[in-house]
């Protein structure tokens, strides 16, 4: 009996060691969730982006989502950095709702697409800007919000240029 006890906490301990978030507490399964989350809302701002950059009309369209592919690839780049140390796997796509997303702007062209794209642009940057906040003021560990303080500013700043671009597209803006 106490052998199978002492084989059951071994089997604990190494558990723990092999990965950070194997035996963790909420806070750190929040944590990787809130990773996992900001990896999928840069892998939909990634696909959608190169999407636009062949299809917009507006010049200006395309300039706002080439710059979408640079700017969320990199932060994609820095989360992979993040999520590596702290042995979480991120999701390679998206999430449904913005596969769904892409599935719609596939089928329009032109000033129709701009629309439906920066009307697209502005809710996805809403939420995501809520979700940096959050994960900056409640995540537990220090690098996640350190990446997430980093990324506020340019979600902010990418917030404020759909909203203007969807008010020269017509497009929703709020």
């Amino acid at each position: 009996m106490h052998s199978r006890k002492s084989k059951m906490v071994a089997l604990a301990c190494s558990l723990a060691l092999a990965s950070p978030f194997a035996l963790a507490d909420q806070a750190d399964k929040n944590d990787a969730k809130a990773l996992q989350d900001l990896a999928q809302a840069n892998l939909a701002e990634v696909q959608a982006g190169k999407l636009a950059s062949q299809k917009a009309q507006n010049p200006e369209v395309k300039k706002f989502a080439r710059h979408m592919v640079e700017d969320h690839g990199k932060q994609l780049g820095e989360l992979k950095q993040v999520a590596q140390a702290k042995e979480v796997t991120l999701p390679a796509a998206p999430k449904p709702k913005h596969r769904e997303a892409m599935k719609k702007l596939q089928d329009l062209s032109g000033d129709e697409f701009d629309r439906a794209y920066m009307t697209q642009m502005v809710k996805d940057h809403g939420e995501t800007l809520t979700l940096v906040q959050k994960t900056a003021k409640q995540a537990k560990d220090e690098e996640l919000k350190a990446a997430a303080r980093k990324a506020e500013p340019g979600i902010r700043q990418h917030l404020d240029m759909a909203q203007k671009l969807a008010g020269l597209t017509g497009a929703k803006s709020q």
